[in-house]
């Protein structure tokens, strides 16, 4: 008896390992992730920071709506603004460069109930870990770092960018 719970927990643990590898016909799709830029930070009608997200080469685009701290701390690396003093994005970039990291790429990954998530990865050697953040966090991170920003595919037929947000229903009120 206790030999067949043993082998059904190694089944079970096999078939996770599978699963984790992508391997075996339950292995799901590798979502495609794609290259977007930051083209501007805007202020909405309702005076809220919404980050611009462009897709590198493509005409698709993603509004992130994101706090007003963070929208400074992207707008001054996007101005090449350094104030005398580091903010807590240019203290993560050095906190990571200084364990002799890198961010590898920030991947804004899901809409969940109306909030975006991101991973931002950092790579040490030959290990990348993935870290949860804020894509406002995540992406002005990646600015200071020099690194790659990407959105999942899905999310832009989810928040329907096929056009700029200076169309008529979303045209910001002011650039910051």
């Amino acid at each position: 008896m206790a030999r067949c719970a043993g082998l059904r927990a190694f089944a079970g643990f096999s078939a996770a390992l599978l699963a984790i590898g992508g391997c075996g016909p339950g292995a799901p799709a590798t979502p495609r992730d794609v290259r977007v830029r930051v083209d501007r930070i805007v202020i909405d009608e309702n005076d809220a920071p919404v980050v611009v997200l462009e897709e590198e080469g493509g005409t698709r685009w993603l509004p992130i709506w994101i706090g007003r701290d963070e929208a400074r701390s992207i707008a001054l690396e996007i101005e090449q603004v350094h104030p005398p003093r580091p903010n807590s994005h240019d203290l993560a970039r050095d906190l990571i460069r200084g364990l002799d990291a890198e961010v590898a790429r920030v991947v804004v990954t899901e809409l969940r109930e109306g909030t975006y998530y991101a991973l931002m990865h950092v790579r040490r050697g030959d290990r990348t870990v993935p870290i949860d953040a804020r894509p406002s966090d995540a992406i002005a991170i990646a600015l200071r770092a020099g690194a790659p920003i990407f959105v999942r595919e899905s999310l832009f037929s989810q928040s329907h960018s096929e056009s700029p947000p200076s169309e008529p229903e979303d045209a910001p009120r002011r650039e910051i």
